[in-house]
C-alpha cells in the first residue's frame, strides 16, 4: 500500500452495539446491576467512522439501516451504500466487568450470512478496500477475487469463528489484521509465531499484524518481523480497540514510510481507545504521536 490511493471502501457490518457494564464485582447465577449504552457499531462501521473522523474519504457498504442511522452517517461524512432494500435485524452485545474489561461478546449476525449474492456494489477501482468477515463466505471470496487486481485489500479477522472464510484467499490480500485466536484458527497452529510463519509461507507479499490483547503484537512486512508491546493504560472500555487499531494502521500505512512507526502509532491508537480518550483530529493525532514514542518496536529479518 505504498501508492497514493487515499479513498477507502469498508465492506461488512453496521448494526447497533449494546454495552452492558457491571457496576460491581458480579455473582454467578444471580442478578447483577449494570450500566447500559447503545451506539452504532460493527467492524466495518467502526473502521469507516474513524477514517472519516480523520478526514479520509470513506464509503461504507453494508445491509440497509434505519433512516436515523443514515442521517448519522451523512453527518459524519461517510458515504453509505446498501446491499439490501429490507432492513434486517442484527446487533452485538458486549458484557464488561466493572473495570471495563470484556467478559463476553454476544453477536447476533445471522442475517449478514443470508444475503447471497451481494449486489448494488458499483465497480471499485484504485481504492483501499477493508473487508470484515460478517458476510457469507461466498460473498467474501467473490469480492476479494473480483477486486484484488486494481485495489488494495485489507481483511480484518472479525471473529475466530469466521476467519475460515479467507483460508483460500490469502494470496489475493494485501493486508491481514488478526488477533491471536483468529490467527490460530486460521492456520490450525498452536502459537502466534507458528501462525505467522504459516501465513507468510502462503503469501510472502502480505502485510500481517497479529495482536494479543495487552501482550506483544507481532507483524510482518517485506521479509522483516516486527514486535512491540502496547503501553499500559487505565482501562475504561476494551470494546472496539481492535477496530480502531485497524483503522489507524491503514491510515498510517498511507501516510508514513517507516513500518515501525506505522505499527507503533496504530498500537498506541488501540490503547487510546481502551482508555476512552476522545478529542478532535489534531489533538488526537498529537496524542498518538506522543504515546507511540514510548513504544519500542523490535525488528528482525524473517528466516522462514
Amino acid at each position: 500500500m505504498n501508492d497514493k490511493r487515499n479513498n477507502f471502501v469498508c465492506i461488512g457490518a453496521l448494526h447497533p452495539d449494546y454495552v452492558l457494564q457491571l457496576k460491581n464485582n458480579y455473582f454467578k447465577n444471580r442478578t447483577n446491576p449494570i450500566s447500559h449504552k447503545k451506539h452504532l457499531g460493527g467492524v466495518a462501521y467502526n473502521i469507516a467512522s474513524k477514517l472519516a473522523f480523520l478526514n479520509i474519504k470513506t464509503e461504507l457498504i453494508s445491509l440497509n439501516c434505519k433512516p436515523e442511522n443514515k442521517k448519522w452517517l451523512i453527518k459524519n461524512k461517510i458515504k453509505f451504500t446498501s446491499l439490501t432494500e429490507k432492513i434486517y435485524e442484527r446487533y452485538y452485545t458486549s458484557v464488561l466487568n466493572h473495570k471495563g474489561e470484556m467478559i463476553l461478546g454476544l453477536a447476533y449476525m445471522d442475517n449478514y450470512e443470508k444475503i447471497l449474492p451481494v449486489s448494488n456494489i458499483k465497480n471499485i477501482i484504485n481504492k483501499n478496500i477493508i473487508i470484515d468477515l460478517n458476510l457469507h463466505h461466498k460473498n467474501i471470496k467473490s469480492l476479494i477475487t473480483k477486486y484484488h487486481y486494481k485495489n488494495n485489500i485489507c481483511v480484518c479477522g472479525t471473529s475466530s469463528h469466521k476467519v475460515y472464510k479467507i483460508r483460500h484467499s490469502l494470496n489475493k490480500i494485501n493486508v491481514l489484521i488478526l488477533n491471536k485466536q483468529e490467527s490460530l484458527n486460521l492456520t490450525n497452529k498452536k502459537s502466534i509465531k507458528e501462525a505467522l510463519q504459516n501465513i507468510i509461507e502462503q503469501n510472502k507479499n502480505l502485510i500481517i499484524v497479529i495482536t494479543n490483547g495487552r501482550n506483544t503484537v507481532f507483524a510482518y512486512h517485506e521479509n522483516m518481523i516486527y514486535s512491540c508491546k502496547p503501553l499500559k493504560v487505565k482501562i475504561k472500555n476494551e470494546n472496539g480497540a481492535g477496530d480502531v487499531m485497524s483503522a489507524l494502521f491503514n491510515y498510517y500505512l498511507l501516510k508514513l514510510k517507516k513500518f515501525n512507526e506505522v505499527l507503533a502509532k496504530s498500537v498506541a491508537a488501540g490503547g487510546l481507545q481502551v482508555s476512552g480518550y476522545q478529542s478532535e483530529k489534531k489533538t488526537y493525532l498529537q496524542k498518538i504521536d506522543h504515546m507511540s514514542k514510548n513504544i519500542k518496536v523490535k525488528v528482525s529479518k524473517y528466516n522462514g
